[in-house]
């Protein structure tokens, strides 16, 4: 007397599979986007010649910190946290994020700016290595921004090297898709639900 024998045709197989056992659906976990929408404003002029910046708009309601961070990365896979600014809870109805860089490389001199609402702190160094950099670029956010956890405001990239390649700020998600190469070094203004360094130094 024949067995009777399970017979799944192939697409079956793609689609369900060849098994009595009902499918357990997978529980997915939602990131923790960010509460508020940023819109660069490109009708401002630069307050100063030898600075590069960007105006943002800020609008929507956050109930939990965020968090301003200024980090710089280096090919060796070191980084060096600039700051980690608390945005605070509340609403946002129009308040400016401005952001600035200043590079000079005669001098072997660097700044970055932020400005919330009126609110400006400045950081920058001074040093003969920053005299030895060849080349540089800056970009800043202007397409929409994407529901993440995670957003890259500013993307600064400057190579000893006399080339220097790399991708659109764009394509970046996250602090792992920085890829440096001998010689280079990144710094990035990013806006994040999380803080770096498990605290932040200051509350804007």
């Amino acid at each position: 007397m024949l067995k009777p024998i399970l017979v799944c045709s192939l697409s079956t197989l793609l689609l369900a599979g060849c098994s009595s056992e009902e499918a357990v659906p997978k529980k997915v976990i939602q990131p923790t986007e960010l509460p508020l929408t940023l819109k660069r404003d490109t009708s401002k002029n630069p307050s100063d010649s030898d600075k590069t910046e960007a105006v943002y708009t800020m609008t929507g309601q956050t109930d939990k910190p965020l968090y301003l961070n200024g980090i710089e990365y280096f090919a060796s896979g070191e980084q060096k946290i600039w700051f980690s600014e608390t945005i605070k809870p509340g609403q946002y109805d129009g308040e400016k994020l401005k952001l600035g860089e200043e590079f000079d490389t005669i001098k072997g001199y660097r700044s970055y700016m932020y400005d919330l609402d009126g609110l400006m702190q400045e950081k920058s160094e001074e040093s003969d290595d920053l005299k030895k950099i060849m080349m540089s670029g800056v970009e800043f956010r202007s397409k929409s921004f994407r529901p993440s956890e995670y957003e890259l405001l500013m993307f600064e990239k400057s190579t000893m090297q006399e080339t220097m390649g790399g991708k659109s700020m764009d394509s970046i998600d996250s602090p792992e898709d920085i890829k440096l190469k001998k010689g280079e070094r990144a710094f990035t203004i990013s806006l994040s639900t999380t803080p770096v360094g498990g605290s932040s130094d200051d509350t804007l």
